[in-house]
């Protein structure tokens, strides 16, 4: 049955792994950064705005030595630019060993905190004048060596702005981790958990129903998921139990037809000639023939015969002689033509004997009781039965190796002839095949593996 849309667990889990790591992000959010990070900034900085002190940084790449040991500035790029936007900007620079160079206009409150500048790291000091941001003093590399930058009148940073970014920052982060894990992580984690689920539906489609003890494993299977296998494992076990009593009935059964028909045979040969005394020995025989395919099949089945060697050119040679009396008193000639040498296959001699029994007694008995029934062996490993009667039209051949399928109603027979034959075949790993007649009549063809030869 077709499903109208995929419902595959393992893209459902992931799907819903994912969201419940962005809900964990926001509950993070609301929780964690919020109260603890967001409010304190806001709390400490209020309305203030903070200098922002990255701006000694294109001052201090400036300063140059002079001369003389002092200092003199040469602008930059970046510190023309910072002072285009901030034309009151103001710096002032001071080395360890006294030189000194300001540029702008530092206010004179700040003169003597200039003056020892070294004895501070670094500071910030907010003014009563928010919008100003106060002043900074940082420390920076610059071609002369270490030095102690004072800026004031520059740019400065809200606590919204402080806020943004940091929020920014870990939104940027977080996004690139669930990007990951999303993409990566969660796909490769919930695959390796279904490890269990894909090797036990591997198991199932190998399950036949040959394939008798076959349960499903439960390594690696999630727990929510180990009744649904031990049911059907136990399903298994009740079909098995069921599979060897039918089959225990079917070779009871076959078993018990072989002697009444056996005493059929037996009558009917003894009886004086009479009209229809080929034709019912023809039946019988096919009767007997459908007993014992049914003994086989069992046989193969409850007791796994193990096959060896056969040769398919004695196998034909046994049925053509057989069955030659029959076939020449139905009205046929019945040949066989041999390959030169030996055609060996891995088989089991008496099914594989029945089962082309069965075909040429079908031909015998639907051939048109005139012509040559012609028995071909091929060192391909094929056996091909034509008969000279009036075929079986190309519509039909699908279907008569079907169980209890008949060409026509009036056609004698139970219809299992045939399906036992194509089964026996199928248990040696072979096929058969129906075709045309170079006379127009029906052709069956049996195609068996080669047995390969090892070195002795």
């Amino acid at each position: 049955m077709n499903r109208a849309k995929t419902n595959r667990l393992e893209r459902k889990l992931t799907y819903r792994m994912v969201q419940v790591q962005i809900l964990a992000m926001l509950l993070f959010f609301g929780a964690c950064v919020f109260p603890l990070v967001v409010y304190p900034i806001y709390r400490e900085l209020g309305d203030a705005k903070t200098l922002d002190i990255t701006v000694s940084e294109p001052f201090a790449q400036s300063l140059r030595a002079d001369d003389g040991g002092g200092l003199v500035v040469t602008p930059t790029p970046g510190l023309q630019k910072l002072i285009s936007a901030f034309p009151q900007i103001w710096f002032h620079a001071s080395t360890e060993a006294g030189a000194t160079v300001s540029i702008g206009a530092m206010p004179p409150i700040y003169s003597e905190i200039a003056a020892r500048s070294w004895d501070f790291e670094s500071f910030d000091a907010r003014t009563v004048d928010s919008g100003k941001g106060g002043i900074g003093l940082r420390t920076e590399q610059s071609t002369v060596g270490p030095v102690r930058i004072m800026t004031g009148n520059g740019p400065v940073i809200s606590a919204a702005n402080m806020i943004a970014w940091v929020l920014g920052g870990l939104a940027a982060g977080i996004a690139v981790t669930v990007v990951i894990v999303s993409a990566v992580v969660i796909p490769i984690v919930v695959r390796r958990e279904m490890r269990g689920l894909k090797a036990a539906a591997a198991q199932a489609r190998l399950i036949h129903s040959h394939a008798r003890g076959a349960r499903l494993s439960l390594e690696d299977v999630p727990d929510e998921v180990a009744p649904l296998v031990l049911s059907v494992n136990d399903a298994l076990t009740r079909l098995d139990e069921s599979y060897v009593a039918r089959e225990r009935f079917l070779a009871d059964s076959a078993h018990e037809l072989r002697t009444p028909i056996a005493i059929m045979q037996t009558r009917i040969e003894a009886e004086e000639p009479f009209p229809a005394q080929t034709r019912l020995l023809v039946d019988v025989a096919r009767l007997s023939s459908l007993a014992d395919q049914l003994l086989d099949l069992q046989r193969m089945d409850l007791t796994g015969t193990r096959f060896g060697p056969v040769d398919l050119n004695e196998v034909a040679s046994e049925v053509v002689g057989d069955l030659a009396p029959l076939a020449n008193a139905a009205g046929y000639e019945l040949s066989l033509i041999a390959a030169d040498d030996p055609v060996i296959v891995d088989g089991d001699t008496g099914s594989l004997v029945r089962a082309l029994t069965n075909i040429v007694q079908n031909a015998v008995a639907y051939g048109g009781q005139r012509g040559e029934i012609l028995v071909q062996v091929d060192r391909n490993g094929s056996m091909s039965i034509s008969d000279d009667g009036p075929g079986i039209a190309k519509h039909e051949r699908d279907r008569v190796l079907e169980p209890f399928y008949r060409v026509t109603h009036t056609t004698r027979g139970t219809g299992l002839g045939l399906n036992l034959v194509d089964l026996i075949i199928r248990r040696h790993q072979g096929h058969l095949s129906l075709g045309d007649a170079a006379s127009g009549g029906a052709m069956f063809v049996v195609s068996l593996p080669l047995k390969s030869v090892g070195p002795e």
